[in-house]
């Protein structure tokens, strides 16, 4: 049996550090360049996917109302812990307060940091690890399975959320207990980076959990004990007793501060199981990520390594992972595209390449070949790394081609060549994208275009209003709205209810009675009734504008907050606006002649007439089933085709009352949904078509100014369509109006 100190697989920091420049580690200089080349790819891949989610815009809120003194809300004079990150969320007041980066500047350069320590923290696991053989291509093939990954690369700017940061604690974790658990030092390196997880995401102690199950069970293995000996109990001590302490630290500052022991978000999101939705979720990461060749990998190489040293380290990794698997099948999965397995592959890119070798020589022992070719080089590792390399980054990678539309001709090129000739490439990219169609009505895995694009587009609205007038908004104006990260930074004097309640305490609680089929990944809950009038709901901003007349075709009010920048909005008190806003410039619908209201849909058609029951006026906030929420129109209601039972089946069409326009009118509107050519809004001239407008596949209210010079003097008619049943196959219309020139006052 091997000494104490062998079995335990630790070596000192110097020995490691001589260990990391034996032979074993070094590759011949040309094919070591590799090494960069895959740290470039990472950088490549994270350029084409780097953005900031509306989602990362809440911990933001929070952290500008700590630093302006209203403590950690969202609304100030209400505590609700409506984040779940407290350590980035302190981290983020720190860089602001202290040296005065913003949160939307410091967030995603913070994740990078992160993601830098991960990927440094995995070649100290391979150079660490004791009797490793070809530990330089072991480091090699590791960072080409994480760097080479679409998902890995999107959460290398997070989003501006905590997803890399809790990847790099676990993974710091999982390293200091596989190479440094016989040290009192290791152990409380351990303890310290699985409590900084905890303070970072919600999952933290379940990952801790693992770890200290795995700890206790290794080392009565080692020992040959039923029972923990005095030393095990004084280990235990350092590695459990601070976390403990720590994350109860946690707990009670929750409930002294909220008064309640867990976020707000575990109540908002927590409904009942969701198991079909989770297996659905894991299939699609099993199948785009290569899940089912990883995990396999790792238990070969756990295999090996006790076969060798009776070293159980390998089986740390899948003791986080296995039972997070269980945990997201139970809860649904993911509003983001595998946010939550981030750390999945950092943790299994190290033993699955462990795995490649050994299967190597197992076939290499079986062919009776020899172990490697010239200067070293295991040619049987390499031939099995590269196929295990293609099958988990080919479908993640097509993916973000396709779905994040990211044109790039390499990348392009790279997806159709392999589509073709590599076996089973269609039938996995066929199967995914199933998937992710079944998935995304329910919210779940998301691509990272939605979320890019919603929040470009809100940067681009609201950030304006930063620069308003101090006072501008009503002290009692009270907005109501399903995205609650970058409009209330922006608008941060504004109180907001959250009508999906991961702010708001009584809508969280509010019981969800949505049957599965119906559910909404996080979006279950909904307002409970009478509840906006409770509140005094009464205030719509739309995105800024810089002049009021053209704000009034986003609404029927602007209200001058700044030189030369208006803001339009929406309001259920005409009375209540003109009090408030007394003392500035405020423009209205009604008083201002030229502007013709075609069509509001608040209450009513406003004399459209319909063909069918398919088009009707919907409120934003009764959303039918299936139906993804709506962002960017005016007031309380819009026109859509999209049936509350029938969804996109339902067909119909709707036409305006009839107009006349002058040679320097114009027509403005806001419209969503469907591209296809079978949905939309036309203008009919004198019976004829002379335009048509579509959506853009998305839910986002487009502003729309269309001059009608060609067809003044016309009979005008507008007509919106829907005439087939196609994906996308709906229309929406909002705050249609006719603004009249000077030659037709």
């Amino acid at each position: 049996m091997q000494s104490h100190s062998d079995t335990s697989g630790i070596g000192s920091f110097d020995s490691a550090q001589d260990r990391l420049w034996r032979g074993s580690w070094r590759l011949p200089v040309g094919f070591g360049l590799c090494y960069l080349a895959w740290l470039a790819v990472l950088v490549w891949l994270s350029s084409l996917t780097w953005f900031l989610c509306d989602d990362a815009f809440i911990s933001f809120r929070y952290v500008r109302n700590l630093l302006e003194g209203h403590g950690l809300v969202f609304n100030p004079g209400e505590y609700v812990e409506g984040y779940s990150n407290f350590l980035w969320v302190l981290e983020l007041a720190a860089l602001w307060g202290v040296l005065g980066i913003r949160p939307e500047q410091a967030a995603p350069w913070l994740s990078v940091v992160c993601t830098v320590g991960t990927l440094a923290v995995m070649l100290w696991w391979v150079a660490g690890t004791p009797g490793l053989r070809h530990r330089g291509w072991v480091a090699w093939m590791a960072l080409g399975l994480v760097c080479s990954s679409a998902t890995f690369a999107v959460w290398t700017s997070g989003g501006g959320l905590e997803t890399r940061q809790f990847t790099l604690f676990v993974v710091l974790a999982v390293v200091c207990l596989s190479l440094y658990r016989h040290r009192f030092r290791g152990l409380l390196a351990a303890s310290l980076s699985l409590a900084a997880a905890a303070y970072t995401r919600p999952e933290g102690p379940l990952i801790a959990a693992g770890c200290f199950g795995w700890f206790v069970v290794q080392r009565l293995m080692e020992t040959g004990r039923l029972w923990p000996d005095r030393r095990l109990i004084r280990e235990l001590v350092w590695l459990v007793g601070p976390f403990v302490v720590l994350v109860a630290a946690h707990f009670l500052f929750r409930y002294t501060y909220y008064g309640e022991w867990l976020p707000n978000t575990y109540y908002a999101k927590h409904v009942r199981p969701w198991y079909e939705a989770g297996f659905r979720y894991l299939l699609a990461a099993a199948l785009e990520t290569g899940l089912y060749l990883l995990l396999p990998l790792v238990l070969v190489a756990l295999r090996a390594r006790w076969q060798s040293c009776r070293d159980v380290a390998y089986a740390l990794p899948l003791v986080c992972i296995v039972p997070h698997m269980a945990y997201l099948m139970r809860i649904g999965g993911d509003h983001f595209a595998y946010r939550p397995l981030d750390f999945y592959w950092p943790l299994l890119a190290v033993p699955a390449s462990v795995g490649i070798l050994s299967l190597a020589d197992r076939l290499r022992a079986w062919l009776r070949r020899p172990a490697q070719g010239r200067r070293g080089v295991p040619v049987g590792a390499l031939a099995l790394f590269l196929p295990v390399l293609f099958y988990t980054t080919f479908v993640q990678n097509a993916s973000l081609y396709r779905e994040a539309e990211i044109d790039h001709p390499l990348l392009a090129f790279a997806v159709d060549l392999s589509t073709l000739v590599a076996p089973g490439a269609q039938p996995l990219l066929a199967i995914t994208e199933d998937l992710s169609e079944i998935l995304k009505p329910r919210l779940a895995r998301l691509p990272v275009s939605i979320h890019r694009d919603l929040a470009e587009r809100r940067i681009s609205n609201w950030s304006a209003y930063e620069h308003m007038e101090r006072a501008a908004i009503p002290d009692d104006a009270v907005m109501a709205t399903g995205a609650i990260g970058i409009l209330p930074f922006y608008v941060s004097a504004l109180t907001i209810v959250d009508i999906w309640g991961l702010t708001d305490a009584t809508v969280a609680r509010n019981p969800a009675v949505v049957p599965n089929h119906e559910r909404r990944i996080a979006h279950d809950r909904r307002t409970p009734p009478g509840y906006m009038e409770e509140r005094g709901v009464n205030f719509m901003p739309q995105p800024a504008a810089r002049d009021g007349l053209w704000a009034l075709t986003r609404a029927n009010y602007a209200a001058r907050v700044g030189p030369d920048l208006w803001m339009p909005f929406d309001t259920t008190d005409h009375q209540w606006a003109v009090d408030r806003f007394s003392g500035r410039e405020l423009r209205v619908v009604g008083d201002d002649d030229r502007i013709q209201v075609l069509g509001n849909f608040e209450a009513s058609l406003d004399g459209w007439q319909l063909s069918s029951d398919a088009i009707s006026v919907e409120n934003p906030y009764d959303l039918s089933p299936f139906q993804l929420p709506t962002i960017g129109s005016s007031g309380w209601g819009f026109l859509t085709s999209f049936h509350p039972r029938q969804g996109d089946a339902a067909l119909g069409s709707a036409r305006s009352p009839q107009f006349t326009a002058g040679p320097d009118d114009a027509l403005a509107f806001l419209i969503a949904g469907g591209e296809s050519e079978h949905v939309g809004l036309r203008l009919l001239a004198d019976g004829r078509e002379a335009q048509v407008w579509r959506g853009e596949d998305d839910i986002f209210f487009n502003p729309v100014v269309y001059p009608l010079s060609e067809v003044a003097g016309k009979t005008l008619q507008l007509e919106m369509f829907d005439d087939e049943v196609v994906p996308w196959g709906h229309i929406m219309l909002d705050h249609v109006t006719l603004v009249r020139g000077e030659s037709s006052r």
